[in-house]
């Protein structure tokens, strides 16, 4: 028995090691706010780089994702969830819709270990505030 849970054990760490680009673990503490207000149902997720995944269920709280190599904000094209703990993405670089396609936006994206910012589709400053 001890050696199955040695070998699980050892599978995970290899698949977390492997895919710890695509996998989004929950921030309990991340908070979403659009203008300075709150925004309630958002849901923040980070993985090893500090990539950021918003996930809400409706227009209130829209999902996002910001990640470090192209820091454009988008929607992921596909995306697994296990609600309130973890997610997964497609790729290390995820498959996703720009906010905004239209020529001539700047989503003005700042990035640190503690905050994500942007301007999304309606020119509302993000903030996403990660503990």
């Amino acid at each position: 028995m001890k050696k199955i849970v040695v070998l699980v054990v050892i599978v995970f760490a290899v698949v977390v090691g492997v895919y710890r680009e695509r996998i989004f673990v929950r921030d309990p503490l991340g908070k979403v706010t659009r203008n300075g207000a709150k925004v309630e149902g958002a849901e923040v997720y980070i993985n090893f780089l500090n990539d950021v995944l918003v996930v809400g269920d409706d227009a209130e709280a829209p999902r996002y994702l910001v990640q470090r190599w192209n820091k454009v904000p988008g929607t992921p094209g596909v995306l697994t969830c296990m609600r309130w703990m973890v997610c997964w993405t497609d790729a290390d670089r995820a498959t996703m819709a720009p906010v905004v396609e239209r020529r001539g936006y700047d989503p003005q994206v700042a990035m640190s270990e503690k905050q994500v910012s942007f301007v999304d589709a309606e020119g509302v400053a993000v903030t996403i505030s990660l503990r």
